[in-house]
């Protein structure tokens, strides 16, 4: 803390501990360090003494009068502390708590102080320099810095922990942001979970679907094509059914593109879509299970399960995301732009895109509820139709439960058997109740509903920011607030539409079949290179274990050999940075191995042989998947 008698001598303290931190953020946050060295404050805060130094901002004092430092210990003797923890530091004040955190943190320490006010004066006060320029330290005043450094640090088994001082709870907003974060953590979750789960089984999809998408035309190729016109994204929420005899009535005047959970629905009620979008990689085909398709356009991903193609579709269209990373694999492949292509883990957003790649102009949400609205899920007549949410009258919690359990087994499972169909059931059902979430409703309550559909809010509303060259409408009116979407009922909304008339997508479009065929050649040969290095570690693993087992101790030769496997698996996981195709084989035993290997806090026996297993279960697994990906006919 500064001290000086002389005012002076003060000036001059507070310029060189200013001019030393602002050094040391700079080479963390080039950004904020110039932001401070030219902020005026507006409100300064006031160092004062109560049983300690404390600060006075705002008529109000930010630590603990009797123990400030106390205080700080104790708010993060609370909080986890792994190699893996985040720990996210809301509020500078004096500085208490960051500078425990900082030096006692295990993981990642991000400050977050969005009030330059109190950084430019602090930062004067307190000298932070060396917390700053700790490899673990991040310090951060705005909002999208602190959601790129969670999104480089989390992991499914490391969420963020806010640690901050009572006083900053009580701020206007504080609420607001702690659900900001929990809704960003969700999402990037999701996208975890997604890498994990689902980047081998993309794998296998797109390569069984090659035959399949060289008659698939991308979509951006009709860009416009619907220039100006209305169109009606309909999902399958629970207001879809109030909505019914105004999408009869206009039907001329939009165009229909449909999730598949509503298709049946619509049909069921006379309702023919002009676009039917599905994008799962497991096998969905019930949602379309006994519907004549054959005069609705299909819009699905390179990577969706092959038996959707089944189908006898007027015409099958590529929504090819350029976020999601085998859609990036097959760009390669393919040589197919994909800027136009964006997704967010949901397929009503992809149906939102695709309206926008056509050239719509007026965008209409129908079934967007994103809620349980009134204890049901979704429409009556969709596929979920018997998931009800209602309050336990003896736990008092929110339930979800199925009407029909052995209906909603048999519309989510395609399995000839029934106990793995009940079995599949039961497990979204408990999914499905572990991740209740409350979201912000039109009516300014909050209101049930999943973390998934949670975790869709923000993407839907940035959409609507980053397209703003048209009109987004939510006709839900009793759903999850979409910012950036006027809430309007569905007559109101389409009252004024011009009519659409008949607009024609036959243009025709072919791959240069040869071109991609060598690519791939190209992409698999690569593989070989894999095999030689996974058989270089398993020989080091043998070795590991024979000297486990001699020397039955972590001594230096059981190191050395530990070393060596370690380099192994270090150089496989550089070589996946290089090829897309074992980086998407390897992905999901990687992420929880490089988990397990930043927990590591000594090495004894039982952490190597733990290592080594896991090390050559990767092996393992990596040798199994090329062999299953080398099968894969994609020549016909």
């Amino acid at each position: 803390m500064l001290l000086a008698d002389n005012y002076g001598e003060k000036l001059l303290l507070m310029n060189n501990v200013f001019q030393k931190n602002i050094a040391a953020l700079g080479a963390k946050n080039h950004k904020l360090a110039l932001k401070l060295q030219v902020h005026i404050p507006d409100a300064v805060p006031q160092l004062i003494q109560t049983n300690g130094y404390n600060l006075l901002y705002k008529n109000k004092v930010l630590h603990n009068e009797q123990n400030p430092l106390g205080e700080a210990h104790s708010i993060f003797s609370y909080a986890k502390n792994e190699p893996v923890s985040i720990h996210l530091v809301y509020g500078l004040g004096l500085g208490y708590l960051f500078q425990v955190t900082s030096m006692k943190s295990k993981g990642t320490v991000i400050l977050y102080e969005p009030d330059l006010n109190i950084l430019k004066i602090v930062l004067s006060l307190v000298d932070f320099s060396n917390d700053f320029l700790k490899p673990n330290v991040f310090v951060c005043s705005e909002y999208d810095e602190v959601a790129y450094i969670i999104h480089q640090k989390s992991g499914m088994k490391n969420s963020p922990e806010m640690l901050t001082l009572p006083s900053r709870m009580q701020e206007e907003g504080f609420a607001d942001l702690v659900k900001k974060l929990q809704n960003m953590v969700g999402a990037y979750d999701l996208d975890l979970r997604y890498t994990k789960e689902r980047f081998y089984p993309s794998l296998k999809m797109l390569l069984k679907n090659i035959l399949y998408l060289f008659d698939e035309t991308p979509l951006a190729h009709f860009k416009d094509v619907y220039k100006g016109k209305t169109a009606v994204i309909v999902s399958a929420g629970p207001t879809l059914d109030r909505n019914i005899e105004t999408l009869k009535k206009y039907r001329d005047k939009y165009v229909l593109f449909t999730v598949g959970t509503a298709l049946k629905t619509l049909i069921a009620n006379g309702i023919k879509p002009d676009f039917l979008s599905v994008i799962e990689t497991y096998d969905s085909s019930k949602q379309l299970a006994g519907v004549d398709v054959s005069d609705i356009y299909f819009i699905t991903e390179p990577y969706s399960n092959p038996n959707l193609r089944s189908f006898e579709f007027k015409r099958r269209f590529s929504h090819i995301a350029s976020n999601v990373p085998i859609n990036q694999f097959w760009a390669e492949v393919c040589g197919e732009n994909i800027e136009e292509y964006f997704s967010k883990g949901t397929v009503s957003y992809t149906a939102l895109n695709s309206a926008r790649i056509l050239g719509c102009s007026k965008i209409i949400l129908v079934g967007q509820d994103l809620a349980y609205i009134g204890g049901q899920c979704y429409s009556k007549d969709s596929a979920y139709k018997d998931l009800v949410c209602a309050k336990n009258s003896e736990t008092g919690k929110w339930e979800i439960t199925a009407k029909n359990f052995e209906e909603f087994a048999d519309a989510l499972s395609n399995s000839s058997d029934s106990e793995i169909r009940r079995q599949t059931a039961k497990r979204r059902l408990t999914n499905l109740n572990n991740s209740l979430h409350f979201v912000k409703g039109i009516s300014g309550d909050m209101i049930p509903t999943e973390a998934v559909y949670a975790a869709f809010v923000s993407p839907l509303q940035e959409f609507a920011v980053k397209f703003g060259d048209r009109t987004y409408i939510n006709t839900s009116l009793v759903g999850a607030q979409l910012d950036g979407y006027e809430n309007l009922p569905l007559e109101e909304a389409l009252k004024d539409a011009e009519t659409v008339g008949n607009i024609s997508l036959d243009t025709t479009f072919d791959y240069d079949k040869e071109f991609v065929l060598s690519n791939l050649d190209s992409k698999l040969a690569e593989l070989n290179t894999a095999k030689v290095m996974i058989e270089e570690g398993k020989r080091f693993a043998k070795a590991l274990n024979n000297d486990l087992k001699r020397y039955r101790n972590a001594t230096v030769e059981v190191l050395k050999s530990l070393r060596k496997l370690s380099e192994n698996y270090i150089s496989l996981c550089t070589f996946a940075e290089k090829s897309k195709l074992f980086d998407f084989i390897t992905t999901s035993d990687r992420i929880d191995l490089d988990y397990e290997m930043k927990m590591i806090q000594k090495f004894d026996v039982e952490t190597v042989t733990n290592i080594m297993n896991k090390i050559s279960k990767y092996h393992a697994n990596s040798e199994k998947r090329i062999k299953e990906v080398e099968s894969i006919n994609t020549k016909g």
